[in-house]
C-alpha cells in the first residue's frame, strides 16, 4: 500500500525518544508534530551573514568554523536532495518531514510544505543556521527528542553558553545549548509512518551509554572547547568557547561541495571540515590483534579486537550508506599472501559480501524482510552489527541484530568486537607470518548512489549525485585504524621411535619428518630396516 486512511496523532515520548504511531502506514499529510509551527516564529531566523559581521574574521571564529560543516550545507548536500526525491516518490509530500531538519529557516517560513525544493529560497539554503540553535530552547514539557521537534522562541535575543552583556544583542545563558538533548532534537530519527520503527538513534545510543552517566555530552567531542574569542569586537575578553567545527564522519561530501560551490569562497573551510572528519574517525576505534603461534602444515586461528571508543555506536548516523569493516591480509616472510578478507575493489567500488570471513559494522534496514533503500518504507532492521559504546544498556530499538555482543558482569554490552579469522599455514612457509588489519569507513556506497540514480523517476538529482560521486573519486574508504602483528612459526611435533622395537606398528599420522616426507610413507622403510637387523642378530 502506498497510503492509508488511518488517522493518527504523534505523541512525544521522552524516554523512548521517538513518536508513537499506529503500526500501519499513514499518509504524509497525517504526520503532525512540532511545538514551533510554520509562520508562528517572529522574527524569522536570521541569515548567517548577519551573524558573520561580528563572529568572523579571526582565528577559530564561530562563523568561519561553521561555514564548511555539513550543518551549514545540509541543503547543498547532493546526497540528501537526491534521497529527498525518492522519499517523495514513495510517499508524496513526506519530504517535509526531512526538510524540517535540513532547513529550519525554510520550514518555519512554510517553504517546505510541498515536501520538495520548489519553494526553497534565499536563507533556506543555509541549512542549520546560527539562529536555529541559538534561538532553540527546551520545550516547557521537557526535552522533545527526535524528528526535529524544536522549540524556537520569538525575539532577537540569542542563547549562549554564557551571558554577554557587552553584545549589541541580548545574550542569555541557556544550559539547553550545552546539553545532548539539543543535538537529540534532530539526531534521532523515527519513521513517522510506522510504529516505533527506529531509523537513526544516535542520541539514544549516547543516552544508553556510560558517557551519558559520566556527564560527557555530544559537544565534548563535536564542539571541543578552547580558550579564545566569540566575537571580533575589541575589548571582548577571552573565554572558554566551543569551536563550531561540528564534524562527524563525512569527509567526502565537503570536498564535493568545495568543487561545486567555488562562489561561496569556502574552499579552505570545506577542506578543514573534511580533514577534521578524518581525524575524528581515527580517534573513534582501537584495533588490536591477539598474537598466536602458528604451525607449519596446519590451520591457524586468530582474533582481531575492534574497540569502540566513541560515545555512540560505531558507526552511527544514517544507515543507507555509512559502514565500517575490517580489511585483513596475512602474508609470510617472502610476501606470499596466505589469506585476505574485506578487500575493497577500487576498480568496481565493491566490497564482496559473499566472502565468508568478511566483518562489517553497519545497519541494514528493509521492508517486510526484504532489504531496501526506501527510507520512508523501512519497517525492519535486518542486521545491526555496529559496535555499542562503552557501558551500553540495550533496549529493543537499540539492540544488535544478527551479531552478539556479550553481556558484561555489570549488565552492559561489550563495547568491542572479537572478529575471528582462520587460514592455512603451508609447510614451506617463510617466517615470520605477518597480519595487517585496517578498519575502513565509507560515508556512502556505490550501491546506494546507483539506487538514487536508478530509482529516480522524477528529476535529475539522482543522476547528478551519481555524476558527482564519479567525478570526486567515488568516496574511497577512509582508514580509521591500522594494526600489525607478527606470528611466530612453530615446527610440527617430532615423532620419535619407541625404545622397544617389537612395538613398532605401521601408521599413517599425516605428519611430516624432518626431511619433509610424510612419516606415514616412511613407515614401511623403517620396518624393513628393523626386520633386517633382526635377521642379522638371529644369524
Amino acid at each position: 500500500m502506498r497510503s492509508s486512511s488511518l488517522v493518527f496523532s504523534v505523541l512525544s515520548s521522552i524516554w523512548l525518544a521517538f513518536p508513537l504511531v499506529l503500526p500501519l502506514r499513514a499518509s504524509a499529510q497525517q504526520v503532525v508534530m512540532s511545538p514551533s509551527e510554520p509562520n508562528t516564529v517572529t522574527p524569522a531566523l536570521e541569515p548567517p551573514q548577519n551573524c558573520a559581521a561580528c563572529h568572523d574574521g579571526f582565528d577559530e571564529s564561530p562563523n568561519r568554523a561553521w561555514e564548511g560543516t555539513m550543518m551549514a550545507n545540509a541543503m547543498r548536500d547532493p546526497l540528501f536532495t537526491a534521497a529527498l526525491t525518492i522519499a517523495n516518490q514513495d510517499i508524496p509530500g513526506i519530504g517535509e518531514f526531512c526538510l524540517r531538519c535540513h532547513t529550519p529557516p525554510g520550514w518555519l517560513l512554510g517553504h517546505c510544505a510541498p515536501g520538495n525544493l520548489s519553494l526553497v529560497t534565499g536563507n533556506d539554503w543555509e541549512g542549520i543556521t546560527c539562529d536555529a540553535c541559538h534561538r532553540m530552547t527546551q520545550h516547557p514539557d521537557g526535552p522533545l527528542i527526535g524528528n526535529a521537534e524544536y522549540t524556537i522562541f520569538n525575539g532577537y535575543a540569542k542563547t549562549g553558553t554564557f551571558a554577554a552583556s557587552e553584545s549589541p544583542h541580548e545574550v542569555t545563558q541557556d544550559p539547553f545549548l550545552e546539553s545532548a538533548e539539543l543535538c537529540g532534537v534532530c539526531h534521532e530519527v523515527t519513521n513517522p509512518l510506522f510504529q516505533d520503527f527506529p531509523i537513526e538513534r544516535t542520541y539514544s545510543e549516547w543516552a544508553s551509554s556510560a558517557f551519558a552517566v559520566e556527564g560527557e555530552t555530544c559537544q565534548d567531542c563535536h564542539f571541543p572547547r578552547k580558550n579564545g574569542f566569540a566575537s571580533n569586537h575589541t575589548g571582548i575578553p577571552a573565554r572558554e568557547i566551543n569551536l563550531h567545527r561540528m564534524v562527524g564522519g563525512n569527509a567526502f561530501i565537503p570536498r564535493v561541495l568545495a568543487g561545486e560551490y567555488p562562489e561561496l569562497g569556502r574552499g579552505d573551510a570545506f577542506e578543514r571540515t573534511a580533514s577534521d572528519a578524518e581525524a575524528l574517525l581515527q580517534e573513534a576505534a582501537v584495533v588490536t590483534i591477539d598474537p598466536v603461534e602458528v604451525q607449519r602444515g596446519a590451520p591457524a586461528s586468530f582474533e582481531i579486537r575492534v574497540e569502540n571508543v566513541s560515545g555512540h555506536k560505531l558507526p552511527s548516523g544514517y544507515p543507507e550508506g555509512r559502514r565500517a569493516w575490517l580489511e585483513v591480509y596475512v602474508r609470510d616472510g617472502s610476501g606470499r599472501e596466505l589469506m585476505r578478507s574485506g578487500v575493497y575493489d577500487d576498480a568496481t567500488q565493491t566490497l564482496d559480501r559473499s566472502e565468508p570471513q568478511l566483518r562489517t559494522y553497519e545497519a541494514r534496514l528493509g521492508s517486510d524482510g526484504v532489504f531496501s533503500y526506501h527510507m520512508v518504507e523501512q519497517n525492519q532492521i535486518l542486521f545491526d552489527g555496529r559496535i555499542p559504546p562503552r557501558g551500553f544498556v540495550s533496549r529493543p530499538d537499540l539492540a544488535p541484530v544478527g551479531r552478539e555482543y556479550p553481556v558484561q558482569p555489570d549488565g552492559t554490552l561489550a563495547h568491542w568486537d572479537l572478529a575471528p579469522y582462520t587460514f592455512d599455514v603451508p609447510e614451506d612457509v617463510v617466517e615470520p607470518v605477518q597480519v595487517t588489519a585496517r578498519l575502513l569507513y565509507q560515508t556512502t556506497t556505490r550501491e546506494f548512489v546507483e539506487f538514487l540514480r536508478d530509482a529516480n523517476l522524477t528529476d535529475t538529482l539522482g543522476q547528478e549525485m551519481y555524476d558527482l560521486w564519479v567525478a570526486y573519486g567515488q568516496d574511497p574508504p577512509t582508514q580509521m585504524e591500522l594494526a600489525v602483528a607478527t606470528f611466530p612459526v612453530a615446527a610440527p611435533p617430532v615423532t620419535t621411535l619407541p625404545d622397544d622395537e617389537d612395538e613398532i606398528t605401521p601408521h599413517h599420522c599425516g605428519c611430516r619428518s624432518t626431511s619433509g616426507a610424510p612419516l606415514g610413507l616412511l613407515a614401511p622403510l623403517v620396518l624393513a630396516g628393523v626386520a633386517s637387523t633382526r635377521r642379522r642378530r638371529e644369524a
